[in-house]
């Protein structure tokens, strides 16, 4: 909710140009004054880094849930503080680094100065920006490296590549746990939930891959080598928009409780074909796994 509000008050854009990126707002109609803005900036981008980090803290939560062994146990109390702090954490500092090391200089507003009148008919008086130039031009006529744009860009691929080693593992893990529960179920309704859960599981993997880590990563990264992806810089910003809408999608649609209730809201009628209901002994015996 927090990042949904701050992508709509601040509607920013997010744009490359030959080897720099950037993120940037209008402020010709803003009235809380250009500090302000900047600082909305950077909580927006913080916000990434928070999202990254609690998708991997939900397969942790998941294959503890499903391993069945009490290590739920760690989610409970201050263990849960715990948790929780660290994607607070992971988004302070992804949002500091944008601060401090990628934030507006002179050189990348002449930099960035034509292709953002060219893409958005904006001057730069007109927006505010962060973003990194990971090449200049030396005197000579050669290239040196930007080394605030590299430790920013070190920083981010860390975190990045940090979740989704542990989204990989835990997955890795949760997909064979799965994938032994579908026949240890003792009731129809058992194993039909474990195979629904299979399914939400490999659908819920690919979603963050295909909408964040793979757009974003790549947005950072193909810049350094000269690639221009100015083209796909409006894609980018739609597809990481969309990630928390379209994240609850597959349990929404693949679990049958969940599709059920929102056919029988949106159908207003009852839909009890092909419906298996789990018994109060089943419950609780504890047979079934979410």
């Amino acid at each position: 909710m927090l990042f949904s509000t701050i992508d709509v008050v601040t509607g920013p854009f997010v744009h490359s140009y030959e080897k720099s990126f950037c993120v940037l707002a209008d402020r010709r109609n803003w009235p809380l004054g250009e500090n302000f803005q900047f600082l909305m900036i950077c909580a927006l981008c913080g916000c990434f880094g928070v999202t990254i980090t609690f998708f991997a803290i939900h397969f942790v939560f998941r294959y503890f849930a499903l391993e069945r062994q009490g290590r739920l146990a760690y989610f409970h109390g201050c263990y849960f503080v715990i948790w929780l702090t660290i994607p607070v954490i992971f988004g302070v500092l992804w949002g500091m680094t944008i601060g401090y090391f990628v934030g507006p200089d002179l050189e990348k507003t002449e930099y960035l100065r034509e292709s953002i009148l060219t893409s958005y008919n904006l001057s730069m008086d007109d927006v505010t920006y962060v973003g990194s130039v990971y090449w200049r031009k030396k005197g000579d006529g050669g290239e040196e490296i930007v080394m605030d744009s590299m430790i920013a860009m070190g920083v981010f691929m860390t975190m990045m590549t940090t979740s989704f080693a542990v989204v990989c593992y835990y997955g890795y893990k949760s997909y064979k746990r799965i994938t032994s529960l579908i026949y240890e179920g003792e009731s129809t309704y058992t194993r039909n939930l474990q195979k629904q859960l299979y399914k939400a599981l490999v659908v819920q993997a690919i979603i963050p891959i295909v909408l964040m880590y793979a757009p974003v990563g790549s947005y950072l990264i193909l810049p350094f080598f000269g690639v221009n992806i100015a083209p796909f810089s409006k894609l980018v910003t739609f597809v990481y928009a969309a990630y928390p809408a379209v994240d609850p999608l597959p349990l929404m649609f693949i679990i049958d409780n969940y599709r059920n209730a929102i056919s029988d809201f949106f159908f207003c009628c009852t839909s009890n074909k092909n419906r298996v209901s789990a018994t109060e002994e089943e419950i609780s015996r504890g047979h079934t796994t979410i």
